[in-house]
């Protein structure tokens, strides 16, 4: 097993184009090189952008990172984190596949004495990290359903793809039902995995299954672009709503589409916020517990200011 995460490792982080070092070693003027580690759940333009940004930084100071991809694989991200307690990194950012399943690898750092920046998804026990810094997903949601009573102020069935397992989408959900007003019934309510390919499925079975539907919520923009295609194919005037303001969902909305608006997050934010806190937490400085970087929205209306790139 060893030697298979080893050698998966040197294949992502070599593909991510981050340094390899084997924990913190002396520069040539005698100052302490730190080594970081960066673990997030799947690949995606979102964490990749968290990671550059945290890397410029890291680099700028003299440092490195290691970045390695979860592939959605609990176990393996659990055996990732266990190769960085063998290189001795400095510090570790983690975005969990599984908020509960990653409790062994966070007991295994913190017996290490290697401390924890959490991104973006909280794990399910927060004493076992210094830190948690993400969007205001809560927020996000508030933010898709004031859309959603505005443009529909006589109310009518709404939709929800979900991603229980995953505590950022949770608070998403959270946030868009206590805000939606009382005129709006939940008539669905699935879990799409936050993925494209479940988004179509489960979006096309509701849409059958309920014809009257006005809108659907989607926890982030991958689930959300599979239930616009959904909407595209079965010719429907049911508007999405999703979390992110990913590239691609940007495209669509300024396209004026079916996809009306997205919750937009920073990742540059997120990942400038994670580097100051770990450094912070290194140095001995002052730091943040937990910080919630604000999310707007993107419709139709402002999307082209922001297309080709992460806000």
């Amino acid at each position: 097993m060893k030697k298979r995460i080893g050698l998966l490792m040197l294949v992502g982080i070599l593909a991510c184009g981050s340094l390899f070092a084997a924990g913190s070693k002396q520069t040539g003027e005698g100052q302490k090189k730190r080594v970081f580690g960066y673990t997030y759940w799947a690949a995606s333009d979102f964490f990749e952008t968290i990671g550059q940004s945290i890397k410029e930084i890291v680099e700028a100071n003299g440092d490195s990172i290691i970045i390695v991809d979860a592939q959605q694989n609990n176990q393996y991200q659990v055996d990732v984190i266990d190769d960085f307690i063998t290189r001795k990194v400095d510090l570790v950012f983690l975005n969990p596949v599984d908020r509960d399943g990653i409790r062994p690898a966070l007991l295994a750092l913190k017996n290490a004495g290697i401390p924890v920046v959490n991104f973006d998804t909280s794990v399910a026990d927060l004493s076992l990290v210094h830190s948690y810094i993400a969007s205001d997903n809560v927020g996000a949601g508030v933010i898709c359903a004031q859309a959603v009573n505005k443009t529909f102020p006589q109310g009518g069935d709404v939709a929800i793809l979900d991603y229980p397992a995953n505590s950022a989408c949770l608070d998403r959900t959270e946030g868009f039902v206590k805000t939606l007003n009382k005129n709006f019934r939940i008539v669905a309510q699935q879990d799409a995995q936050g993925k494209p390919g479940p988004g179509l499925e489960k979006a096309t079975d509701i849409l059958t299954a309920h014809p009257n539907l006005v809108a659907m919520f989607c926890a982030n923009d991958q689930s959300g672009m599979g239930a616009f295609g959904a909407v595209v194919e079965a010719n429907s005037r049911v508007q999405i709503y999703g979390v992110d303001g990913a590239p691609e969902s940007k495209e669509v909305i300024a396209q004026g589409t079916q996809y009306a608006g997205t919750a937009a997050q920073s990742p540059k934010q997120i990942g400038v916020k994670c580097a100051e806190v770990g450094y912070n937490i290194l140095t001995g400085k002052p730091y943040e517990k937990e910080f919630y970087v604000p999310t707007f929205l993107i419709d139709k209306n402002n999307a082209k200011d922001y297309l080709g790139f992460w806000q």
